[in-house]
């Protein structure tokens, strides 16, 4: 039996918002603009933290020429920030996507297209992936039915067997819109209502003039250089400071509950967006941090192993440990316990890799008759277990 490979669109993807919708609520139906997102401090600061380090990691493979292209994506920006913002908008709505193509000269560069403007489509025998891309440039024509080989689309977390993702946002809607109802209720509630920070009584009943008169002589009498100093009332006025009502700091501290659901939502510590964690110390923190920057370049590794045809390995050292701190601190508890020796100790500090002991390093150094081992000070010869292959 032979299917026609009509294809419809994968439910989930190609969906349109309104331009002027000011809703922060995802759902099937549309997405929600990058703009109306990053609105939401939190958001902001959880996308560019990611986002900023996981651009920060270099992706290499064994060719040459698909280093040029990974060191090199786009002809319109610099590697750091094309991937930045495919980072962060994989972040935002669960997909990223860049269509691959080629210059006059051959070389391939990635074009990076919106969500909103990409359309994903399966065939009907459930075999064939394809993609619709819509470009708002009027000189620039619409490609449809492209092959799944030409796209770089990145996921996370997809429940039908991974074609699209879905976006952290979805779990966080009962959330942003209680924050932003707070926040709003929160500005009504100082902008609008009379809040006296003090209150001054009198015995007598006042005009309105006797009243100006009155508080201008209070606060001249107890401001300036008199600030501080005892105060003196008469014996027929009072004087009281008012404090804001439990309710409303309540209302207030709601935030830091909303702040520290986004920081589930996007896996990573809530200390990372100015919440303190009470059981946890700073090298807690930093691995809790260092696993969920894996989850999310694990997605990456694997969308461009498939589409290059080759390993992609990652150098995660710029993301984690941009002083080297943590891998000396490593490499000299390694040659502390005689698991590495001090040449192999060396070698890796000057190669400042992420992956500690790797095949290339134990060859340069066995190359060059030196130990491998701590406390093996014969040298490596020919035969010996120094040599790696």
């Amino acid at each position: 039996m032979f299917f026609e490979k009509r294809t419809v669109p994968i439910r989930g993807s190609g969906r349109a918002y309104s331009r002027g919708s000011s809703s922060w609520l995802i759902s099937d139906s549309g997405h929600i603009p990058a703009t109306v997102a990053l609105r939401n401090s939190d958001i902001r600061t959880a996308v560019t933290i990611l986002a900023s380090d996981i651009a920060r990691v270099t992706f290499s493979t064994s060719n040459k020429k698909l280093n040029g292209i990974l060191s090199s994506p786009s002809r319109m920006t610099g590697r750091y920030a094309f991937m930045q913002s495919m980072m962060a908008q994989l972040l935002l709505d669960g997909n990223s996507y860049a269509l691959r193509r080629a210059d006059s000269s051959g070389k391939e560069y990635w074009e990076y297209v919106k969500p909103s403007n990409v359309t994903v489509k399966l065939s009907d025998d459930g075999q064939t992936l394809t993609y619709d891309f819509r470009f708002e440039s009027v000189d620039e024509q619409d490609e449809n039915d492209v092959e799944a080989s030409d796209v770089i689309h990145f996921r996370l977390l997809g429940v039908d067997g991974g074609l699209v993702g879905r976006s952290p946002l979805e779990s966080l809607q009962t959330e942003l819109s209680l924050q932003r109802s707070s926040r709003n209720l929160a500005l009504s509630i100082f902008g609008k209502a009379v809040n006296p920070t003090a209150l001054l009584g009198f015995a007598a009943k006042m005009s309105p003039e006797e009243k100006d008169k009155a508080r201008d002589a209070f606060e001249k009498a107890n401001s300036g250089d008199n600030a501080g100093r005892t105060l003196i009332l008469d014996q027929n006025s009072t004087f009281s400071q008012l404090e804001v009502k439990s309710d409303v700091a309540k209302l207030l501290e709601s935030t830091d509950w909303t702040r520290e659901q986004i920081a589930k939502v996007f896996m990573i510590p809530s200390d990372s967006l100015g919440s303190e964690s009470e059981h946890s110390n700073s090298d807690q923190i930093r691995n809790l941090y260092n696993t969920a920057l894996g989850r999310y370049i694990a997605s990456v590794i694997d969308e461009l192993t498939l589409k290059l045809g080759t390993n992609v390995i990652a150098n995660v050292r710029e993301a984690i440990d941009l002083d080297g701190s943590q891998i000396e601190a490593r490499t000299i508890a390694l040659v502390k316990d005689n698991v590495i020796s001090s040449d192999v100790g060396i070698e890796i500090l000057r190669q400042s890799h992420s992956d500690l002991v790797t095949t290339d390093i134990l060859n340069k150094v066995a190359a060059q008759n030196l130990p491998l081992k701590g406390g093996d000070n014969n040298g490596g010869k020919e035969g010996d277990s120094n040599t790696i292959k």
